[in-house]
């Protein structure tokens, strides 16, 4: 009769025909077993270690892909965090860069505005200014032509004098200067600018001509001549 030596999970089973064996043969057959038990137990050790090694293989290539793709999914993160950040500080200094741009187009309307109202300033003094000399000459004229008028009215004075001492006698309404207009009164009304002193007090602001040139009368001057 065959002896049968079965191993299952690293334990050795006798067959079913070793049951037939006596008691006493047992012990032998079991002790002549035992060499031939050692080599499926080395390999079966190593098998288990090789699997072990294996398995940590495993592990640690799925902790690396795990850290990888946390660090990559962090590293994304930070970069979609500092781009947001950078957006809303570039729309903050945009908005700040516009403001100052509006600001400074308003400062410079309201230079321009000031810098044409300053020159609308000097032409309008600069034209005052003219006026001014134009009447300052004018006054000047009008002076030297009453000057000229009472010199002229002294030398009619003497020559009248002279004229009444030769005939002893008055001098005749007809030497007098008489108004142009009611030859009544002495003129004393200087019309302009004609400059003709040839009416009095009263026909002088009902005239528009002059009567001696027949100029249009734009203004008039009262002379007091005494």
């Amino acid at each position: 009769m065959e002896n049968h030596l079965a191993f299952y999970g690293g334990v050795a089973h006798l067959g079913f025909d070793d049951l037939s064996v006596p008691a006493i043969s047992q012990p032998t057959k079991r002790h002549r077993a035992t060499p031939t038990a050692a080599p499926p137990l080395s390999f079966l050790g190593e098998d288990i270690s090789s699997a072990i090694r294996q398995q940590q293989l495993e592990v640690d290539r799925f902790v690396s892909h795990q850290t990888e793709k946390v660090r990559r999914e962090l590293w994304e993160r930070r970069r979609l965090h500092s781009r947001r950040i950078a957006a809303a500080v570039e729309r903050w200094v945009t908005r700040r860069v516009r403001a100052k741009e509006e600001e400074i187009e308003k400062i410079g309307r309201l230079n321009a505005a000031l810098e044409e109202r300053v020159r609308s300033l000097c032409a309008e003094n600069q034209i005052w200014r003219e006026v001014a000399q134009a009447n300052e000459a004018a006054a000047n004229a009008l002076r030297a032509d009453l000057e000229q008028v009472l010199v002229q009215g002294e030398a009619a004075g003497d020559d009248a004098e002279s004229w009444c001492d030769n005939f002893g006698g008055a001098v005749p309404a007809a030497g007098r200067r008489l108004c142009r207009m009611c030859g009544a009164a002495e003129p004393s009304v200087l019309l302009l600018p004609c400059r003709h002193l040839c009416l009095c007090a009263a026909c002088g602001p009902a005239v528009a001509s002059c009567p001696v040139c027949t100029c249009d009368k734009n203004g008039s001057v009262n002379v007091n001549i005494s």
